[in-house]
């Protein structure tokens, strides 16, 4: 094993630092691309939050009043999302899920007494917000497809520095699996992963990108996803990627063999995923849950030994939150959580899945105004007229991410989450309503 391997996967300075140079080269481009305030903000904070995140040994740790460089990063890109907004689109319908959400959260830290503690998950998703509104205004007013592209430049970092450990042979391994996860140097391949898939939902969407760039990109994102090995995200692709091979690939064949085309394809995907889940050790797992050998949730102190290994140990992470929850909580607790970030309190490793967490932390409400939200999500896809299949296996994507990971707790997640809700308002809108272009302060805008 080299050096750079026993670094833990980290990519030294002298490879960061002249990169970081030519990626702030990438940035100012992308920004020249776009006019609008709005647009710029949203390449900016992606760019922001992935080059923050490259250099965690110096970002992550608190240095002031309790605050580490990414989360006053966090607060800052808040606020200044906030500033370049039309203070009208803050009352929109689209995101009042989301308002109740951090309503809950505020009462569930009121509650347990646990005001300053709420203090991190607010800005979160406050940061969501006004990504996804910028996003949605920045399509409005701005040129769709240039949009897209300096959006897709603002994920360069990812992508670069990922590279960069590849030639490098920098790798972060899993001590318990020995598998190798190529992550560019950053901290887990968890936020990595979730990072790319934004990177994949980004340019799976967008209705204005070149044919010939989509599907050079979505593959790249793909394979990017599959180095940084991080299992929930290789899983979570499979709608979005279901959908483009039945539906991608029939477009090229005429309305009559269309759906010849799309049984044979759909019979082949099920064909090599169920070969995968026998023969493949990395999903061999999924066959246990499949033929019912192992309930996913049972109280912690019947677990085997071989039982707290399945799903990376995930089955018991998710029934000590649930009996901690059930067994430990009065009626408050039950209603509304044992409090923001309370986790921590009681156990070493987050959920590992959205729902357990939000029960845990913010209870049954918690976990109703998480669904309000993510179903949102979905009736606004489901009325995106042509673009609706595409946006419903986007956001059934981001579904199946938070069964295995926390991309709600994450704010790679959240920015991923943001654009999707971006775009998904933006052709909803189109959808619904025919437009002409006129004149704005802030550039041509699509009005009804």
């Amino acid at each position: 094993m080299n050096d750079l391997e026993s670094s833990g996967g980290k990519l030294p300075l002298w490879v960061q630092l002249p990169t970081s140079g030519v990626l702030l080269v990438i940035l100012l481009l992308a920004l020249r691309m776009v006019n609008g305030r709005n647009a710029r903000f949203v390449i900016f904070a992606c760019w922001l939050r992935f080059m923050l995140s490259a250099f965690h040994d110096y970002t992550f740790p608190k240095i002031l009043a309790g605050l580490s460089i990414n989360a006053a990063g966090s607060l800052a890109l808040f606020g200044l999302g906030l500033l370049v907004l039309p203070r009208a689109l803050l009352l929109s319908k689209a995101i009042l899920s989301t308002y109740l959400l951090v309503i809950v959260i505020i009462a569930s830290a009121y509650a347990n007494h646990m005001i300053t503690e709420s203090f991190e998950p607010v800005t979160k998703f406050g940061l969501l917000i006004v990504i996804a509104l910028n996003c949605y205004q920045a399509l409005r007013i701005e040129d769709e497809r240039r949009f897209g592209l300096a959006t897709l430049l603002s994920f360069t970092p990812l992508l670069v520095f990922q590279a960069l450990s590849l030639v490098l042979n920098v790798a972060k391994t899993d001590a318990g699996t020995n598998v190798r996860n190529f992550i560019g140097g950053y901290n887990h391949e968890a936020a990595f992963s979730v990072a790319l898939f934004g990177l994949f939902i980004a340019a799976a969407v967008s209705r204005s990108m070149p044919r010939g760039l989509r599907f050079a990109i979505v593959p790249i994102a793909v394979v990017s996803i599959m180095l940084a090995n991080y299992r929930t995200a290789i899983l979570a692709m499979a709608p979005l990627i279901i959908y483009y091979l039945l539906f991608g690939i029939s477009r090229f064949v005429g309305r009559s063999l269309r759906p010849l085309v799309v049984a044979v394809c759909g019979f082949a995907l099920v064909l090599l995923s169920a070969t995968a889940i026998v023969t493949l050790d990395r999903f061999s797992e999924l066959r246990t849950i499949a033929q019912g050998d192992q309930p996913l949730i049972q109280h912690p102190d019947q677990f085997t030994i071989s039982d707290r290994a399945l799903l990376n140990g995930r089955s018991l992470i998710w029934s000590s939150y649930y009996y901690k929850w059930k067994e430990d909580g009065g009626e408050v607790e039950h209603l509304i959580g044992f409090g923001p970030n309370s986790w921590e309190i009681y156990f070493k490793v987050y959920a590992h899945n959205s729902f357990v967490d939000f029960l845990f932390e913010y209870g049954i409400l918690g976990v109703i105004t998480l669904c309000l939200v993510l179903i949102n999500g979905l009736v606004m896809a489901w009325r995106t007229g042509a673009q609706r299949w595409t946006m419903i296996s986007a956001h059934l994507s981001f579904l199946v991410l938070n069964l295995a990971t926390l991309p709600m707790w994450q704010v790679e997640g959240l920015i991923l989450y943001g654009l999707l809700m971006g775009y998904t308002m933006f052709y909803r809108l189109q959808g619904r309503t025919k437009y002409r272009r006129v004149e704005h302060p802030m550039g041509p805008a699509l009005v009804t």
